[in-house]
Formats: structure tokens, sequence, C-alpha cells
């Protein structure tokens, strides 16, 4: 670091004595050619010059455009100042406005320097501060009251209008100027120092005072003079080279000992880089290179490779060893996540099975046990002694009821929702096996209703128990399905006897949200199976 700081310190010598040569030539062309015009179109190229530095060397484009306008404007006080003193000098109402010009640039120059203060180590992205913003404000005000200067006089006053150069006097806006000028630049500057994360940048801050120091003397020095101090009437220097001087020396000072970050020190960089590479021209000669730069030639380990610059090319060795190294243990580590991926999903497999068989399991459980008496009756039944063909009938009557009952507890797994129309069609199937025992059966069915499962098989349910407990003594029976919203089934049978386990029954309609109404009359058995409500069976 003390090593750049040094060069940097050579480039603002070289920049300091360009400011001198440039005044000497401004001195010789009054002694020769008596005229302006020389100076000024020297100083405004120079300070174009230095513009186009600063857009190639500024990276974060908030601060680069700000210093590009700050140029801008010192451009704009020597346009001024060529159009007054060789376009427009005869004309004294033109003359004095561009006077008044002048201090466009002395106003906004500070408040851009504030505003790029506010970016110094800042995202771009950033929106600028409230403070700054507010500030721009307070500058517009003020150029608004100089360019106006002649409707209220607060900040010149000329005792002879048409011979204001020697006898204006200065007001409180005038002073007010300068006091904000003053003190936004010290602002500006001790914000670039503060936020400054380069210690020994920070402690180079007294390159930049020093610079400033100079422009601030020379610009003392010309108002104690009251205008550009003379010998032998050759004006040594004017107020807009050295205001141009102080805020170019502030910058660039700035930039050059890292306050501001510039796109600069690639040589240093390249050098120190750690990179085995080197630059060479046309002619094959190497021009420059890295600390590390070793030539080898191309093996399994190292690869040479070469890109065209601009006269040469760049010449670099790539180290393969490390990348063939970090593929083989990709190459590993993906064989063994391949092989535990495999284990995984087998394993998921095979839990994903055990699961789906433990779960039908357990589902083949239930309806076994729903369905054990029903089972048990049909194996006590074909081992009985009687008549065959009687025996057969109950049994497909048993059987269509456990078939029946078992496709909807299936059903009821997957779904929530039963159609009173699968009560319907199971009801239907064992009426049928009824009819071969010779009981008459009819049934109706009502609008199609959606009801949840454990509603319907509990119906089923029931129409199975009274069924089951008085068929031999049966004749005829009536099933109405759903005759409206509330009623779930209708069933009237001409049983001598009911005989059903009423406690178990009423605690199966109970938890289905159901409840069961029987009465007798005219020797009919009648069940009505209501949605909610309390039974009373």
């Amino acid at each position: 670091m003390r090593k750049l700081i040094k060069k940097d310190s050579a480039v603002i010598t070289a920049f300091i004595a360009a400011y001198i040569l440039l005044i000497l030539v401004n001195i010789v062309s009054q002694l020769i050619f008596n005229t302006v015009i020389l100076p000024t179109m020297l100083f405004s190229a120079a300070v174009i010059v230095w513009g186009t530095t600063v857009y190639r060397r500024i990276l974060h484009k908030k601060i680069m455009r700000y210093i590009i306008a700050a140029d801008v404007f010192l451009f704009l006080l020597f346009i001024i100042r060529l159009c007054r003193y060789y376009f427009y000098q005869d004309l004294i109402l033109i003359d004095r406005y561009l006077w008044y010009s002048y201090y466009i640039p002395f106003i906004v120059l500070p408040t851009l320097m504030f505003c790029t203060a506010c970016y110094v180590e800042k995202d771009e992205g950033q929106k600028l501060p409230f403070t700054a913003k507010a500030l721009w404000v307070v500058t517009g005000i003020l150029l608004c009251t100089v360019m106006t200067n002649d409707l209220h006089h607060f900040a010149f006053y000329f005792a002879d209008i048409h011979d204001y150069s020697g006898s204006v006097s200065y007001h409180w806006l005038y002073y007010t100027i300068v006091i904000w000028s003053f003190l936004l630049t010290i602002s500006a500057f001790v914000i670039i120092i503060r936020q400054c994360r380069l210690s020994q940048s920070r402690k180079s801050w007294y390159i930049p005072v020093v610079i400033s120091a100079f422009g601030v003397i020379f610009l003392v020095v010309y108002f104690v003079c009251g205008g550009a101090p003379t010998v032998l009437d050759i004006k040594i220097y004017n107020l807009q080279e050295m205001y141009a001087l102080l805020f170019i020396g502030i910058w660039e000072s700035c930039i050059q000992i890292g306050l501001i970050k510039s796109n600069t020190g690639y040589l240093e960089l390249f050098e120190l880089s750690g990179v085995n590479a080197a630059l060479i021209d046309t002619d094959e000669r190497i021009v420059f290179r890295s600390a590390d730069f070793i030539e080898q030639a191309d093996s399994e380990e190292h690869i040479t490779r070469r890109k065209s610059i601009n006269g040469g090319f760049v010449l670099w060795s790539e180290d393969l060893s490390a990348i063939r190294r970090i593929n083989s243990e990709i190459e590993e580590a993906t064989e063994r996540i391949e092989e535990e991926n495999d284990l995984i999903e087998e394993e998921n497999r095979l839990t994903s099975d055990m699961v789906k068989y433990e779960t039908q399991n357990k589902l083949y459980d239930r309806i076994a046990e729903h369905t054990r008496n029903q089972l048990v009756k049909i194996d006590n039944t074909l081992a009985d002694e009687g008549e065959l063909d009687l025996r057969m009938k109950f049994c497909l009557l048993l059987g269509a009821y456990v078939k029946r009952c078992a496709n909807m507890m299936l059903i009821a797994d997957k779904q929530d929702m039963l159609s009173t129309d699968d009560l319907y069609l199971s009801i239907h199937e064992s009426f049928e096996y009824m009819s071969f025992l010779g009981v008459e059966c009819e049934l109706k069915s009502g609008r199609q209703l959606l009801l949840p499962s454990q509603k319907i098989i509990a119906a089923y349910d029931l129409f199975e128990a009274v069924i089951e407990s008085g068929l031999e003594g049966m004749r005829a029976g009536l099933v109405h399905i759903a005759p409206d919203e509330r009623i779930v089934m209708v069933m009237e049978t001409d049983q001598d006897s009911v005989d059903i386990e009423r406690d178990h029954l009423l605690e199966t309609l109970k938890n289905a949200g159901l409840s069961l109404s029987a009465e007798i009359a005219d020797d009919m058995h009648r069940f009505t199976l209501y949605t909610g409500g309390v039974s009373n069976a």
C-alpha cells in the first residue's frame, strides 16, 4: 500500500505541474496575444480530459455520474468566461447575467460533492438520502435568488450599472453562498473519510487537504486583491482556474489514495494475484509476468492456454490436478449417493408396502369383526342337519349381507360419502334371496342422497338385524329408502316378534348419527330410521 501511495503522489505532483504549466500559458498568451481565448480553451480541454479519465476509472455508477456532472459544471465555468470576455463583452446586460452565471457552478459543485460522498462504500442501488435531497432544494433557491439579483440586490449592488466591474458591493446573500459552499465541501470530505473502509487510505487524508489548502490560499489572495492578482498588468491567474484546481484536486487526490474506489492498479494486482500467467507481445516476448509465472509443458496435470488481447496475448497455465482430484471425489460421492438412494428407495417401497398391507389387514379385520355373527351363522347352518335346500337359501341370504357390507366398507375406506343407491342395491339383493324363502318383499326408493358412509352401513345393519331376528315367521316385508331428506329408511315386517340386540344396535346407530323409532300397528312392526335425534325403540 505504501508503494501504491508513493506512485499516486507522483500522479498528483504531475497533475499540479500540468496546472502550473497551463497558468504559465495563460501569462504568456497575455504578453503575446493579449487574449484569454487560448488559455480558456486549454483549461476547458484539461477539464474534459480529466472527466474522460473519471468515466473510465470509476466503476460505481452513481459516484461516476456525480463527478462527471461536476466536471460538466467546471467546463461550464470556462465557457461562461469565454462568452463574457470574447463574445458579449460590449453588451452590458448580457455581460452582467453571464457574471451572475459564474455562481451556478459555485453553488452546484459543493452539492454534487456532498451527493458523491453519500455513495462512498454504499451500494449504487440505494436511494439518495433525504438530507442530500433537501440540499438540492436549498441549492435551487440560492440559484434563483442570484439570477434575480437585479430585482432585490440581496447578493450584489452596483453603484454604476454601466461599469459594475469595479463598483460592486457584496450583501448578505453573497456571504451566505460563500459559507454554504465552504461548509458543504468540508462536510463532504469528512463523510468520505468516515465512510472509507481502507485504513491506509484514511491515514493519507492530508493529501487532499494540502491540495485544497493551496487552492483556498489562491482564492483568498484573489479576493484580497479584489480580483485576479497582477504583475505589470499581467493577470497571474483567474478565479476559474483556481476553482477548478480546488475541486479537481480534491476529487483526484481522493481517487488516487483510495478514498474513492477506482478502476486502477491492474499491474500490481496481476503481479500479486498468484496466477501462473504472463502478457506476451506479437513477437513472443514476455512483457509482464505474475510473480508465480513458470513456463510449463502440457501434461495430464497442467495445460497451457492463451487468449488474444490488444497488442499480443495473455498466456496462462492451469493446474488440473486439483480439478481431477475433485472430479474423482465427486464421482465417488455420486456413486455412494446413488447406492444410498437405491437403498432408501427400496426401503421406502418396502415400508409403503408394509403400511399398505397393514392398512388392508386392519380393514379386513374390521370387516370380519363386523360380519362375524353372520359368518358364524353360515358355518353353523352348514353344519346342521335338516333340509339342505332351506339351509342353502338361508346361507345365501347371510352371504349377500356379508358381501354387500364388505363392499360398502371397502368403498368407505377411500371416500367419506355413500349414496342411498348403494343401500338400495344391497337390500334389493337381500330381498331376492328372501323371496327364495317364500317372503314377499317390496322395495321403494325416494330421491338419491349422499350420506356419510357410516350412516348407510348402519342402516343396512338395522335391516339385517330385523330380518334375521324373525325370518321363520315372516311372510312379507316392505322397505322405503329415503322418503324425505330427514328419514334414511322406513321398514315394515309382519314378523311375529322381533328379537334384536337393541343395546348394541342403538349404540351403533347413535355413533353413526342416527335415531330409531319402532312401533307395532295392525300386527306390523314398523321401524323408522332418522338422521339425528334420540331413539325411542
